[in-house]
């Protein structure tokens, strides 16, 4: 044993480190992992939720009357509606039935139909009902004139009369209009309606042609008309032809 070596301590030294060295790792390694759990708890709780929404119902459609079920519910019958049952029963072309109105009218037909006199017509009837209720127009009968879709009131008269006189015929057409003169009017003989039938001509331009002649005597000329007040050259160039001494 005395030439034996002694035992070198460095390998017990490195294991000692090495071991050292993996519970150094392990820790790290720990640390490391704790660290990511940690931080991926932190964000999965500051996502926003997600919180799902309920969709809102909405009502459509018309209310429905509910009248006629509660009664069909309760054992009763529903009553009838009564205004749909007159406004069936109302004739075609003639209002509903008013309550407070009569249920019928009388009217007095006369004229040119095939039997004149009073009818008696349900309410609402129309004029062309009571001209039919008199037997109708005679031919000579002229219906133009008359409204035979207006209503009828209870006391009034329906007149039916012939056709219209035909106008008058158009005068020719050379025939000279209404109250204008028929020839050249005389300065110095006419009166003032006979000075008043002139164009442009009224009486108070037809006074003044008279105060001239009483204050002048005769007209000598045409040419002296320009000297009445009032007329200008205008409208001596219409008259001119038109009067004469």
């Amino acid at each position: 044993m005395l030439g034996e070596r002694p035992l070198d301590p460095a390998p017990t030294i490195r294991l000692g480190r090495l071991g050292l060295e993996r519970i150094h790792l392990a820790v790290i390694v720990l640390v490391v992992l704790v660290g990511v759990i940690g931080a991926a708890v932190l964000f999965l709780r500051s996502r926003p939720e997600v919180v799902p929404i309920e969709p809102e119902l909405v009502a459509t459609g018309s209310p429905i009357d509910t009248g006629a079920a509660t009664g069909a519910d309760t054992g009763g019958s529903a009553e009838p509606d009564d205004t749909a049952d007159a406004a069936d029963a109302a004739p075609s072309g003639r209002p509903p039935d008013d309550p407070s109105a009569p249920a019928s009218i009388v009217v007095h037909v006369a004229g040119l139909v095939a039997r004149p006199g009073v009818v008696e017509l349900p309410t609402g009837s129309r004029v062309i009902d009571a001209i039919e209720a008199a037997g109708g127009a005679t031919p000579e009968a002229d219906l133009t004139p008359i409204n035979l879709a207006r209503i009828l009131t209870d006391g009034e008269q329906v007149l039916v009369t012939e056709d219209p006189p035909a106008p008058p015929p158009a005068p020719p057409a050379d025939a000279p209009a209404a109250g204008a003169p028929s020839g050249p009017v005389n300065l110095n003989t006419a009166t003032a309606a006979e000075l008043d039938t002139l164009p442009g001509i009224g009486p108070t331009l037809a006074g003044r042609i008279l105060e001239w002649r009483e204050q002048n005597g005769r007209f000598t000329t045409v040419d002296e008309l320009r000297e009445v007040s009032g007329i200008g050259d205008q409208r001596f160039a219409e008259l001119e032809p038109l009067v004469t001494l």
